[in-house]
């Protein structure tokens, strides 16, 4: 096997975890050499039984080398443990990947950078309030990690992509799958502007035991996390007790008190973790320096053709979409599309009953 399906074949073996993957490695210098051992030596080198050594040598050469071709079609690069730009702080973690599939740009997995998680039915409150929240840690210096799921991960990401930030999401599929379904476009802008990063190879499924998984590597590649809101049982809270294996920072947004839809917040701040009020006052507690709004560049500024047009219509107030539609010289496919990329940049938001207006208009 050449050195990427030794490295595939060595991630998808059973038998053992990822810590004895790592001490066999150790011992042995690689993984085409651990596939060169015998049972017995994989028992002595790492405490394990004949059954276990026996699955792990048995890594099918066929499903690695598809892992790796499938890979390469959809543009993933294969991060392995011993390459230099294997994120080192997740290497810190208890349980970190020997591989990460990767789209993007391979360096935002350094950045100092926090993570921004919560609720995927998240009310419009907590979305905003997410936006603004990783646009000023994104101004900052801080890439903004999440998990690319409905929500406040979107709304991370979108806040982070809309300052002109870097922003990193962490998959529970293969590189090649993008759930959900509605964040593909979103997730053609992160590539572009950060990384798509996951362990489960091209051709995963969104299964629901991946979720949970992924979130330990979400928390591993920041240097905080942020629970905009939680319920008492979610992969927020989940994370968030991750975060604190790895000796992170855990901030919280408490919430009213009669939201439930808080009250994993208030129990993380029960046990400790730091209640904020917004961005700024998480990039201090970080270490950082807040980047002043009026930094920022007009977004309007640098729009051309139609989302130009459609920007300056909304300069003048809000408008619904069937207003936009009869007011601009354009189809309503191609003002839908205008609408998309718009809010994606973070140039507009949608309000309710499918009203647009510009972002931090009055």
């Amino acid at each position: 096997m050449d050195r990427d399906r030794d490295w595939v074949a060595l991630h998808l073996a059973g038998g053992v975890g990822n810590r004895k993957k790592r001490e066999l490695l150790e011992k042995a210098g690689g993984p085409g050499e651990i596939f060169r051992m015998t049972e017995a030596e994989v028992c002595r080198a790492v405490s394990c039984s004949a059954d276990a050594a026996k699955s792990l040598l048995a890594a099918p050469e066929n499903v690695a080398d598809r892992v790796v071709q499938e890979a390469k079609r959809c543009g993933a690069r294969i991060l392995r443990w011993t390459d230099g730009d294997y994120p080192s702080l997740l290497k810190e973690t208890y349980d970190p990947p020997l591989i990460l599939f990767l789209r993007g740009e391979g360096s935002d997995l350094a950045r100092p950078s926090v993570a921004i998680v919560g609720a995927r039915r998240a009310d419009r409150g907590a979305a905003a309030w997410t936006e603004e929240v990783a646009a000023v840690c994104a101004r900052s210096g801080f890439a903004v990690v999440s998990g690319l799921a409905a929500g406040i991960d979107g709304a991370a990401h979108k806040g982070a992509l809309a300052a002109g930030g870097r922003t990193v999401a962490v998959m529970g599929t293969g590189p090649d799958r993008i759930y959900p379904k509605e964040h593909e476009a979103l997730a053609g802008q992160i590539e572009a502007h950060g990384a798509l990063v996951t362990e489960f190879p091209p051709g995963t499924a969104p299964k629901a035991a991946h979720f949970p998984q992924r979130n330990r590597i979400i928390a591993g590649l920041a240097q905080a996390v942020v629970v905009i809101q939680a319920s008492e049982r979610s992969g927020a809270t989940i994370t968030a007790r991750f975060a604190l294996e790895a000796n992170r920072d855990l901030f919280v947004l408490a919430g009213p008190p009669w939201d439930r839809r808080f009250a994993g917040n208030r129990r993380l701040a029960r046990e400790g973790a730091a209640v904020v009020q917004d961005g700024e006052e998480i990039v201090l507690r970080m270490g950082g320096v807040p980047a002043l709004i009026e930094d920022a560049p007009d977004p309007i500024v640098a729009l051309q053709g139609g989302r130009r047009d459609l920007a300056a219509l909304l300069l003048e107030g809000p408008r619904t979409v069937d207003q936009l539609c009869r007011d601009l010289p354009f189809s309503p496919q191609e003002v839908f599309s205008l609408l998309t990329t718009l809010e994606l940049e973070g140039v507009i938001r949608e309000q309710p009953g499918k009203v647009y207006t510009l972002v931090g208009a009055p």
